[in-house]
């Protein structure tokens, strides 16, 4: 399959198979590796109330034609779509890099992730069967049907704002729901470039796009059938407050604590190199990035000095913007008053300080990855979720049971790890910890095939998997007397 590149330079609000623009409301992208306008001048038009309710009508008046598509047509339109992004795959990683800052590779990877993503939801559209039965006690023949919810709103974080959005709207999608996304503001581009690139193969208003803040989301929200959220807890919170006069079904993905044990007989070096990846890459801006590890006591010294040894291999990119370069610089600056930990270890020099940061960003917003060590469980870097690159190791463990009490001694419950070699062991330690995800000798891999989703304040409801159709879907039951 060529390649084709192409430029998205001035784009708005998508709706009815097109963008529109209006300088009025124009934000510019800022480029997170410069804190200044991206030296490509991308400029995208905000959303209005207006667009929000035109996307709406719009959803509305397809709705019925999309859901009547056969599942074979909404398949091979979806994959009509994955095979233009894959030949689009070069612009797209262009853009991604522009918006995020992210390395070429770590942006490659999120294009080809969504890509696949796509494909295997594709292969769903013609799969969404019920169930039969014949109850001849009671002479009835019962039987279940799937139906799509209607018009669907969703609403996506910063941090793989490509990814995110696939992994949403591919599932709607091949369910016969139409869909109005909303990427975050800061990272709007591959979004709107999804969309245009989506018009040869979905029908004019299956598919909307409306870029903008807080207040555009809230928009959406209140006029569609069904809501699946990725972001903070607080906002998801919030969310679930405002939905619940209408009782509106929702997703919500929402923040992470995640633990990792490293247990006596673990290989070393390769659980290093896994827990370092999974804290530092794209900035520690991950939901199930590992952020809190407990280490038995006899081998936590080599694992430290094993941890700090990969570091610095770990190749990415700037924090998003300046406000979550500050929310991260407060938990670095917080070691200097506490007792809690010993002093960070920072691979690269210390970031500036936030009053330095007030006068000059011509660095971006980069902060080295940052390692505590002896960290007491209590303390907020082994508490709160921080959504950079910092690590805590904390206090080792002796006995097996007490590292799993105190990982589940959290108020989230994402994603986990355990590493060891005994077999038995790590998938006791699994099945005990109260999380969504659990990774056993490896890390923050996620194929499309599992459903990923946490308990407790991570959130509700599941994306990936077939679990992901279960979220779009409403299931209503026919029942016939014999």
């Amino acid at each position: 399959m060529s390649a084709t590149k192409k430029a998205w330079n001035a784009l708005g609000p998508y709706i009815r198979g097109g963008f529109q623009t209006s300088p009025t409301r124009a934000r510019l992208i800022i480029d997170p590796c410069t804190g200044k306008q991206t030296t490509t001048k991308h400029v995208v038009t905000e959303s209005t109330i207006d667009h929000v309710d035109q996307a709406l009508l719009s959803a509305r008046q397809a709705q019925r034609d999309w859901e009547s598509t056969t599942g074979s047509q909404r398949r091979d339109a979806l994959l009509g779509l994955a095979n233009n992004l894959s030949r689009h795959r070069e612009s797209l990683t262009d853009l991604e890099r522009i918006q995020t800052g992210k390395p070429r590779d770590d942006a490659e990877y999120e294009i080809n992730d969504t890509i696949e993503c796509i494909r295997y939801f594709a292969g769903y559209a013609d799969k969404l069967f019920g169930h039969s039965m014949i109850d001849n006690n009671n002479k009835l023949h019962s039987i279940t049907v799937r139906e799509p919810y209607g018009v669907v709103g969703l609403v996506v974080s910063f941090n793989y704002p490509l990814m995110l959005a696939g992994w949403k709207l591919a599932p709607a999608l091949a369910a016969g729901n139409c869909v109005l996304l909303k990427p975050a503001p800061q990272t709007p581009l591959t979004a709107l470039a999804l969309a245009d690139l989506a018009s040869d193969y979905l029908p004019s208003g299956v598919l909307s796009v409306l870029p903008g803040g807080s207040q555009i989301g809230q928009r959406i929200l209140e006029g569609v059938d069904k809501a699946s959220f990725t972001g903070s807890t607080k906002a998801g919170q919030l969310i679930m407050q405002q939905q619940a006069q209408r009782l509106i079904p929702l997703t919500l993905e929402c923040g992470g604590k995640n633990p990792v044990i490293i247990l006596e007989d673990a290989d070393i070096e390769e659980a290093a190199g896994h827990v370092a990846l999974g804290a530092f890459s794209n900035a520690g801006q991950n939901c199930c990035a590992v952020s809190r590890v407990l280490v038995h006591r006899s081998i936590h010294d080599k694992f430290v000095d094993c941890v700090k040894n990969e570091m610095d291999k770990i190749d990415y990119g700037p924090v998003i913007d300046k406000n979550q370069y500050s929310h991260v610089q407060s938990y670095l600056q917080q070691h200097n008053s506490n007792k809690h930990c010993n002093e960070p270890t920072y691979i690269g020099a210390p970031p500036p300080t936030l009053q330095q940061l007030q006068h000059e960003t011509k660095d971006g917003y980069f902060i080295p990855a940052t390692l505590f060590t002896d960290v007491s469980d209590d303390t907020p870097i082994a508490t709160e979720e921080i959504f950079g690159p910092v690590l805590s190791i904390l206090k080792p463990f002796d006995d097996i049971e007490s590292a799993i009490q105190r990982a589940n001694n959290s108020p989230y419950g994402l994603a986990a790890g355990v590493f060891g070699k005994d077999q038995r062991q790590t998938h006791h330690v699994a099945s005990r910890l109260h999380t969504g995800y659990v990774w056993v000798n490896t890390y923050n891999l996620m194929p499309p095939y599992n459903p990923f989703g946490g308990r407790k304040l991570s959130g509700i409801g599941k994306d990936l998997g077939q679990a992901a159709l279960d979220e779009f879907t409403f299931v209503k039951s026919i029942v016939t007397g014999l």
